[in-house]
């Protein structure tokens, strides 16, 4: 690839993809075997992409509850944790982990827990901006 071509590639706008999942966030269980559900996941096995923002709307769950955001990305071959942080409600937006132009290869996968029953079947929206190269 051509030094012009690289340069193209690294001025390139991400791609905003919004998105909403609805699961059972206290009584699921996880890929990672752990209470709670996958928000998303983002990228393609065996393949890079960029992420520069995230974020997840936590307006719908219940004012006492306690969300645990998870991370996971490939590391060393395998899936693993990379970042965990809890948020007490009422909270309208959870920025996920420190995306600035952040690279990752492989699935990178969020998941969320609420510490409260009600919370079970709460629609959660989602942002997150991609380059995808």
């Amino acid at each position: 690839m051509s030094l012009p071509s690289y340069i193209r590639l690294l001025g390139e706008r991400p791609r905003p993809i919004i998105g909403a999942t609805i699961a059972n966030w206290n009584s699921g269980v996880a890929p990672s075997g752990l209470a709670g559900a996958t928000l998303v996941t983002i990228g393609v096995a065996n393949s890079w992409c960029r992420l520069n923002f995230g974020a997840a709307i936590l307006a719908g769950f219940n004012v006492a509850a306690t969300v645990t955001i998870r991370e996971y990305c490939d590391v060393a071959g395998a899936n693993r944790l990379v970042f965990e942080d809890d948020w007490t409600m009422p909270q309208e937006l959870a920025m996920l982990s420190w995306w600035i132009d952040s690279e990752h290869y492989g699935l990178y996968r969020i998941e969320l827990f609420s510490d409260q029953a009600a919370d079970d079947g709460v629609n959660v929206p989602y942002e997150y901006r991609i380059k995808s190269w």
